[in-house]
């Protein structure tokens, strides 16, 4: 089955957020805030500041690294239940009708993000997946 999200092997060289159902809530050097709606409802936040890389979702730390000589390029993790919960909390707190009957998932989801640098460490590409699905690319 192919991934109808899946952008083309060669994106085009124009700037830009691609993902529908994803937005880009926050962008600075070596930081990104994403609010996803699929697979579940929530929100990424990557840091790479203070020579810590770190991933949280719905405010649930799923991988860090200390990077004093190197920053990762790859990061996979596992998203456990308890971020799933909390993005049920978050999401019945602040849009109940809409969101009410969302299934959670049953099965622990595989996330995936790919970060291109600049020779200044700037990101030159920020993918995110979750279970073989890309959910956000950006192209800066």
């Amino acid at each position: 089955m192919t991934n109808p999200f899946e952008p083309p092997a060669e994106l085009p060289t124009e700037r830009g957020v691609f993902g529908d159902h994803a937005t880009l809530i926050t962008r600075r050097f070596l930081y990104r805030v994403i609010h996803y709606q699929r697979p579940f409802t929530g929100t990424l936040v990557y840091s790479g500041w203070w020579f810590r890389q770190k991933v949280e979702i719905n405010g649930v730390v799923v991988w860090w690294k200390v990077s004093w000589l190197n920053i990762s390029p790859s990061v996979s993790f596992t998203v456990p239940a308890e971020a799933w919960h909390n993005s049920q909390t978050t999401t019945q707190s602040t849009q109940p009708a809409t969101h009410e009957n969302e299934a959670l998932p049953s099965e622990p989801i595989a996330g995936r993000i790919e970060i291109q640098f600049t020779r200044g460490l700037r990101i030159r590409r920020f993918r995110v997946w979750f279970d073989q699905q890309l959910v956000y690319d950006e192209l800066a």
